[in-house]
């Protein structure tokens, strides 16, 4: 994506470089308040006196020795040090848009200027520095923007200021230019101007690469706690295609994306696979595995499986193992294979889901698999991965019989958890739809539970198990695009109306995100959802990823969760979306 931008004009003190106050001992910070709003600061800013003459005056103010004020102006600039964030993320936008100039707009005098010339700042890349005492106009003087705009020679359109004081923003834009205010309580001017001058989608998508199988759960609160989910490893697949940056916990033990130093166990990617061994023999494969993989899985697998479980497995891998290795993944579902557990595949409990990918953390010390992350997990897998877990009829069977009082099906597989969950019933409904039980009669009261939710606005502040209304609205966006039921996407349709109710209300970076992709899933007009894309493309942070957020929560204590791998996932499919409709339209 091209960036209107083509200059970047940077003020020096309090943006390019910091003071150290602490060192500043020779006048207080209100004398030199009084100093630098006086008349003779500004005379000296402009180059019109030179700076004794100017210390002179400011001692006739302060009641002062002048040659003391002189020595706490240069205390001052002596204390400047370069902000090494600020200035890795110029070189950074620098080498990715070499056509980009960069340009300094400092008030300071002449004899300041030439000290901080010698401070350790990269001065090679800004193409030129414009210092008020030089050019003998001062921000916030208009002349001093138009002089700089002129000298450019760019349009002020396509110009980006960069300052810490208010008073010389509003200049700045009264001129054209696009302005941004530092300030420690604001945003990131780093992350603004990536996000301004740097891809936001190549940012996202590189985001997700350098942090596979990273992307964990954070905690509201719980700084403490890593949270390692099977959910929002689904979610995230599912919206990627890319197996590569995600782990998983089968029902049955089976692992996929687990560091092989970690817990003990093997991992079915680990560094030997990755690394130019196209037959998966690392070397830390080949302790305790070397028979099975040697044989390329004709012998079973290995001794341990040869006492009594090889028909389990030999079941599991012809029952349409073949055909999944066939069609080019061979090395994504054989190695997620070298830590398999015994696999039943007429057992619907190898099917059935757990949200926790490690021990359960801020609730029970056991915990049930559910419905919501069973349905997720066979929406999300690849058919080739289908052969992994029993029939999906199996499951489908045990969901529809594990209803509630009301006939509507629950979330845990567990008769001491009776629960019920709007977003659930949405995604265990997109399951029924997808493999074609559309039809069964036993599905019917969760529909029209999920339509009663969604007419009457249920879930406006969550419910136990999702902190905000753009969860469900999300869920049912999905089924309302993917329902090959006419009469279902009818009764579905107040979605649309819902979501463009809930467009500019301001929300975390995770419900926006899930708010512009079912947005996009139900066909809005782009224009009715432009600030809210424009809004997350801002709070896109420096390492290309978003903040966490949050979506879900913990049941037991509302503890809320979020994921940064989520939502720059659902940012990457919206971007790419929002791309290709502008392409089709043109």
């Amino acid at each position: 994506m091209a960036s209107k931008f083509e200059v970047v004009v940077f003020d020096l003190g309090g943006v390019l470089l910091e003071w150290d106050r602490h060192s500043i001992n020779a006048l207080s910070p209100a004398q030199f308040l009084t100093i630098m709003n006086s008349t003779t600061w500004h005379e000296l800013d402009r180059g019109n006196v030179s700076l004794k003459e100017a210390c002179k005056e400011f001692g006739n103010i302060l009641d002062e020795d002048p040659a003391l004020v002189e020595s706490a102006m240069d205390q001052a600039q002596l204390s400047l040090k370069p902000v090494v964030t600020l200035v890795q993320t110029i070189q950074d936008i620098k080498e990715s848009r070499p056509d980009l100039k960069f340009y300094v707009m400092s008030n300071i005098s002449k004899e300041h200027f030439k000290m901080v010339q010698s401070i350790d700042l990269p001065w090679s890349m800004f193409d030129k520095a414009f210092a008020s005492g030089i050019e003998g106009m001062r921000k916030p003087d208009l002349c001093f923007f138009q002089h700089v705009i002129k000298e450019t020679g760019v349009h002020p359109r396509k110009i980006i200021m960069v300052d810490d004081t208010a008073e010389n923003i509003c200049a700045a834009r009264s001129q054209g230019m696009h302005a941004i205010l530092v300030n420690k309580s604001l945003p990131s001017v780093g992350g603004i101007l990536r996000s301004l001058l740097q891809d936001p989608l190549e940012r996202a998508e590189r985001f997700l690469k350098d942090n596979a199988r990273n992307h964990h759960c954070v905690i509201e609160g719980h700084n403490d706690i890593i949270l390692k989910d099977n959910f929002a490893q689904f979610m995230i697949w599912e919206l990627t295609d890319d197996e590569d940056i995600i782990y998983l916990k089968w029902p049955y033990g089976k692992t996929h994306g687990i560091d092989p130093t970690e817990n003990g166990h093997l991992n079915g990617h680990s560094n030997g696979l990755s690394n130019g061994h196209p037959n998966g023999h690392s070397n830390s494969l080949l302790n305790g595995h070397s028979n099975g993989l040697s044989n390329g899985y004709l012998n079973g697998h290995s001794n341990d499986l040869s006492n009594g479980q090889l028909n389990d497995h030999s079941n599991g891998m012809s029952n349409g193992h073949s055909n999944g290795l066939s069609n080019g993944h061979s090395n994504n579902v054989s190695n997620s294979h070298l830590n398999d557990n015994a696999f039943d595949p007429t057992d619907v409990k190898n099917g059935l889901w757990n949200y926790f990918f490690e021990a359960p953390v801020l609730t029970s010390r056991t915990f049930p698999p559910d419905a919501d992350t069973t349905s997720t997990a066979y929406l999300s897998l690849p058919a080739r991965y289908l052969s992994t877990v029993p029939d999906v009829q199996l499951v489908l069977e045990k969901m529809a019989t594990n209803l509630d009082l009301d006939g509507i099906m629950q979330t845990y597989f567990d008769p001491t958890r009776p629960r019920t969950t709007p977003e659930v019933c949405c995604n265990i409904l997109r399951l029924f739809h997808k493999f074609g039980f559309a039809s069964d009669p036993r599905i019917q009261k969760t529909e029209d539970y999920i339509v009663a939710c969604l007419t009457h606005n249920a879930c406006l502040d969550g419910n136990r198990h999702y902190s905000t209304p753009e969860s469900f609205l999300y869920f049912v966006a999905r089924l309302y695009a993917e329902t090959p039921s006419i009469s279902l996407r009818k009764r579905l349709h107040p979605v649309r109306t819902q979501l463009q109710e809930r467009l500019n209300v301001p929300v975390n970076p995770l419900s926006l995100a899930l708010r512009l992709f079912a947005a996009q899933e139900v066909g809005l007009d782009p224009l009715l959802y432009r600030k809210d894309l424009d809004r997350l493309v801002a709070l896109q942070d420096e390492d290309g990823g978003w903040p966490a957020g949050h979506f879900c929560c913990i049941g037991r204590t509302g503890a809320r969760i979020g994921n940064r791998g989520l939502t720059a996932a659902l940012a990457v499919r919206i971007l790419r979306r929002e791309r290709e409709d502008a392409r089709l339209s043109i």
